[in-house]
């Protein structure tokens, strides 16, 4: 899979906090576009599937004044109550390859996350069942992108990409490729964000 990004530097956020906030609704937020500028408002906050593909900007917290669709590619970026992204060019191509990725960690190593949907997914509604959408977020599968201040840039979807990838992620901890290669606890797969992030904290650019 093709993998390329554009690293946003975004302050202020560090890891996911409790959710305070309801989908679909305007929140105060911010994007980033090409040149490095910074454009205050409100931003449309969909689900985890939706935003990836793009994001609604306006000037007011209605919408009902100036909006400006936001693509990947066309900006850098933008950030949401706890939420954060920036354009990769990572996943299946619909139309582009380019998704506005979730960052989890930024530091000497940066993870993002990208969500999917996984086929022909049900969900209990009422005494049946319904189709599962983007906005049934506690059903959604995610993998990681894992990219380093040198360039260089790892697709992380399984257990055995982390394994195989461990020494040229974490090149300077062999106490921590050894403990991924063994599966240690605190150093599989979905310890991810938890161990980008003593990483980072220890290992300073």
């Amino acid at each position: 899979m093709k993998i390329s990004f554009c690293i946003l530097i975004l302050t202020g956020w560090l890891s996911l906090q409790a959710q305070d906030y309801k989908l679909n609704q305007r929140y105060p937020g911010y994007f980033i576009n090409i040149k490095g500028d910074t454009i205050r408002g409100y931003i449309l906050l969909t689900n985890k599937i939706e935003n990836q593909r793009g994001a609604e900007f306006s000037n007011d917290a209605k919408g009902e004044k100036i909006k400006i669709h936001l693509l990947p590619g066309q900006i850098r970026g933008f950030k949401v109550k706890d939420r954060m992204y920036s354009t990769v060019e990572y996943g299946e191509p619909d139309p582009t390859a380019e998704h506005f990725l979730m960052i989890r960690e930024e530091g000497v190593l940066t993870l993002f996350e990208y969500f999917r949907l996984a086929k022909d997914l049900y969900v209990g509604e009422g005494a049946g069942q319904r189709p599962a959408t983007g906005d049934d977020e506690q059903y959604l599968q995610s993998e990681y992108v894992i990219t380093t201040r040198q360039g260089k840039k790892f697709g992380i979807a399984t257990p055995g990409e982390l394994i195989r990838n461990a020494e040229a992620i974490f090149k300077d901890d062999q106490q921590i490729i050894t403990d991924i290669k063994n599966k240690e606890k605190g150093y599989r797969y979905n310890d991810l964000p938890e161990l980008v992030k003593r990483y980072n904290a220890s290992h300073h650019p």
